[in-house]
């Protein structure tokens, strides 16, 4: 590889989803020898970048397979079918709250899965992390960096990109409040590009056309998820296309690979942490990113991907 050559990956949000990148991440690292300069990630993308800057996709691999719904949330804002668990909704209403779940679970799990010697070590290797995330307090998004900030705070930068609005609470760093990156920057191409980089991969855990599932709405948090997946694919498709131009006009390099069918059907499943699936997924995006590495033609398939 040559060295002036500055590449960097970018991770989408997707929640749950982020199990399909860990697994081509791992193909691409372990098999192909991928390795980049600078980490941008987005909600799931924000924790995938962590452990992979390190190579270290066997411990990523145990955290994204064999986490769930109790790893996450302390406060947990759906029923065990998936649906908005009403009766703790008005509950939190009424007494103020300003989400319907709390996160405190996973601001745990992130410092089981990247720790303290973690993050020195991304340091030492000159490896750049980059959590995206919003600041609501001032109406603008964010990047976070490995090497500015504390070891505690870059923990709460990933626990902000990670965490939905109204799914989850608001996370206070420094006096300002931060939620999930992904409402203003779902894939931070532009911020690669903005850092010097000429060469980027990007993971959408999307499929690159996307057309949303039929819907009726039970209830008005059902109105506000669907909103949040109208605003998603349409953020998504301006982030990619915007940065598409951009890197054309800089002569950077973009490779994007998006998922070969719907992981679920809309945000509101991408909070369901279910271990089978996940672990489906993570072999999925592997057994992509070896049919990808043999140039031939891919069935895509709810059952995954093959040759033809």
């Amino acid at each position: 590889m040559e060295t002036n050559i500055k590449r960097a990956l970018v991770v989408s949000g997707g929640g749950s989803k982020g199990a399909w990148a860990g697994g081509l991440l791992q193909y691409l690292i372990e098999e192909r020898k991928y390795d980049w300069d600078m980490y941008f990630g987005t909600s799931t993308g924000a924790l995938l970048i962590t452990l992979s800057a390190l190579k270290e996709m066997s411990r990523l691999k145990e955290a994204y397979t064999n986490i769930d719904n109790n790893g996450i949330f302390s406060v947990n804002p759906l029923t065990k079918n998936g649906n908005i668990n009403k009766l703790n909704a008005i509950w939190r209403i009424i007494r103020g709250k300003t989400s319907l779940g709390e996160s405190g679970n996973l601001y745990k799990k992130i410092h089981e899965i990247f720790t303290e010697a973690d993050y020195k070590k991304t340091i030492s290797l000159n490896k750049l992390l980059h959590p995206c995330v919003v600041n609501y307090t001032r109406g603008y998004e964010e990047y976070a960096c490995n090497t500015n900030t504390s070891y505690e705070q870059y923990v709460k930068y990933t626990l902000a990109s990670t965490s939905v609005p109204i799914a989850m609470n608001l996370v206070d760093i420094d006096g300002d409040l931060f939620l999930d990156g992904g409402v203003l920057q779902h894939v931070p191409i532009q911020k690669a590009i903005d850092n010097g980089a000429d060469e980027i991969d990007v993971i959408v855990l999307r499929p690159e056309r996307v057309k949303l599932s039929t819907w009726q709405a039970d209830n008005i948090l059902d109105v506000l998820m669907r909103t949040i997946d109208i605003m998603e694919t349409k953020i998504s498709d301006y982030n990619v296309l915007t940065s598409d131009l951009i890197a054309k006009e800089k002569d950077v390099k973009i490779r994007i690979r998006y998922t070969p069918y719907n992981l679920t059907d809309s945000s509101k499943d991408s909070l369901i942490f279910d271990k089978a699936k996940m672990l489906k997924w993570w072999y999925d995006g592997y057994d992509f990113g070896k049919i990808e590495n043999q140039s031939k033609k891919i069935l895509l398939t709810q059952d995954g991907c093959k040759l033809i």
